[in-house]
């Protein structure tokens, strides 16, 4: 007796390939390595980059921090950057100027005066007088440690756009004022002609 051994096949359909076959006919691509960050170029002289160059680099530098493996050196230059970027910061805020002071400057109605404040003192002071839409300006003090520091020029200056924004027409009979329209001439289109 012979068995017959008959392979069937389904209609229509491939035949089937084994687990080795498929597996050495596929070919994985590996994945592309990650590419290095670029690290920016640290200038040689920091005092010569301007301050916005400098908050763009200080960026980069701590995009580059905020990776897994930051390249070497790049903690010390973002360090050193920080540095430069606090300096100048506390530079600007001991220079103050005239921001400070415009914050302190204000209108005392009871008193008929402007005043200047410096670290919560009044340091001078504008005294007015108003009249048919009219603002006369009749004295300007400013304290004895305080005189020639330009405070004068902050305080006239201060009450003449003050006066502008109120529509009022500043009429100066103070001597400091009328020095400094003298010294200031582009204020003079804030008081009347006659």
């Amino acid at each position: 007796m012979s068995v017959a051994t008959t392979t069937t096949h389904h209609s229509g359909s491939q035949p089937r390939n084994s687990w080795a076959e498929l597996r050495d006919a596929t070919v994985f691509d590996a994945a592309p390595e990650p590419a290095e960050p670029e690290v920016p170029e640290m200038p040689e002289d920091l005092s010569a980059v301007s301050t916005r160059e400098l908050r763009v680099l200080c960026n980069s530098l701590y995009r580059l921090l905020d990776t897994d493996f930051p390249p070497f050196g790049v903690r010390e230059d973002y360090a050193e950057v920080v540095g430069v970027l606090e300096i100048r910061a506390s530079q600007a805020t001991d220079r103050g100027g005239a921001d400070t002071l415009r914050e302190t400057f204000r209108d005392n109605p009871a008193a008929s005066r402007f005043e200047l404040f410096l670290d919560g003192t009044m340091v001078g002071c504008l005294k007015y007088r108003l009249r048919a839409g009219r603002m006369h300006l009749l004295e300007t003090v400013v304290a004895p440690g305080h005189r020639d520091t330009g405070l004068e020029s902050v305080l006239v200056s201060q009450t003449l756009l003050n006066a502008h924004r109120r529509r009022l027409a500043p009429v100066p009979y103070c001597a400091q004022v009328q020095s400094f329209l003298t010294e200031n001439p582009q204020y003079l289109t804030l008081v009347p002609a006659s």
